[in-house]
């Protein structure tokens, strides 16, 4: 048994590995199609890391709404974190004046992760191309060229997606230059953007900009929660906004803060109103007897 299991996880793993490297051929060559085979191997594999973090819960319909069922792919979450991910980061190169777009590198870098779980034996179901396929129900986007450029990270199960996002922990490389100069990479980076940034940005305003396929720079915000999902699913309200000034001190009247006139009242529901005053106040000497203390540890040290 133990043979016939270890038998199957290195075929599995040669196959997905094997499928990998054609794809990242197919990439380097650019063959001639709509959508350039690097670019729709980069929508899948954020499609895939969107999908396993920020999911579609149909069984939470029952419980708390309709509200609660799509998920971050459901509103273009994916598009939008690699084009946030190649505005906000770039990677400069020595001695030249480039910098390296880090939206392709991420996705690589998730398929290397995948590999190394499979590799492990540690993926739990079988990877398929019925899971990159189910990422673009409804598109116009065709299954066989999802399953023609899909990586292995995003032909894993959601569950097994988030083992190898972990994975990516222990993937380290550190390089010195020739010039001496040091370079370290840190593959948990990796898995704290896929992971971190789709959760901040969903949960954000960026979905009630007028045009969400591209940075919210220069874009008024109708700050109606409506129209954010994130917000309707957690029943924030929208911002406020903040004030140019200080509008005063907190503090009561019996109190040692805040002193002068009120500005206004925030809370009157004890015997003390808890005000905005004019001036700061100061600290006053209270009641306390302290005539019997002793300091625990004394400056001397004895």
């Amino acid at each position: 048994m133990y043979q016939k299991n270890a038998l199957r996880r290195v075929r599995t793993f040669l196959a997905e590995k094997a499928r990998w490297i054609r794809t990242i051929r197919r990439r380097v060559l650019g063959r001639k199609c709509a959508d350039r085979p690097g670019d729709l191997h980069t929508r899948v594999t954020f499609r895939a890391a969107v999908d396993a973090v920020l999911p579609n819960t149909p069984e939470l319909e029952a419980e708390i709404g309709a509200d609660h069922v799509p998920g971050g792919n459901d509103v273009g979450l994916a598009e939008f974190v690699a084009i946030y991910v190649d505005h906000r980061f770039q990677l400069g190169l020595p001695r030249t004046r480039r910098n390296v777009e880090l939206v392709k590198p991420v996705a690589n870098v998730l398929d290397a992760a995948a590999l190394k779980l499979i590799a492990r034996g540690n993926n739990r179901d079988e990877p398929s191309d019925e899971w990159p396929v189910k990422l673009f129900d409804g598109t116009d986007v065709s299954p066989a060229r999802i399953a023609d450029v899909a990586g292995p990270f995003a032909r894993l199960s959601p569950k097994d997606r988030l083992r190898a996002i972990n994975v990516l922990d222990e993937i380290e490389a550190q390089v010195t230059l020739r010039n001496g100069r040091f370079v370290e990479f840190d593959g948990g980076l990796v898995g704290q953007l896929v992971v971190g940034f789709a959760e901040l940005i969903y949960y954000s305003e960026w979905q009630g900009y007028p045009d969400v396929t591209r940075m919210p720079f220069g874009q008024d915000h109708a700050n109606d929660p409506t129209t954010v999902q994130g917000w309707r699913q957690t029943g924030f309200p929208g911002f406020s906004n903040g004030y140019p000034c200080l509008r005063g001190y907190l503090g009561t009247e019996t109190g040692p803060l805040g002193s002068g006139d009120v500005w206004t009242t925030i809370d009157d529901r004890g015997d003390a109103p808890v005000s905005l005053l004019e001036a700061p106040g100061r600290f006053r000497e209270n009641e306390y007897d302290t005539d019997d203390y002793e300091e625990p540890y004394p400056e001397g040290g004895d």
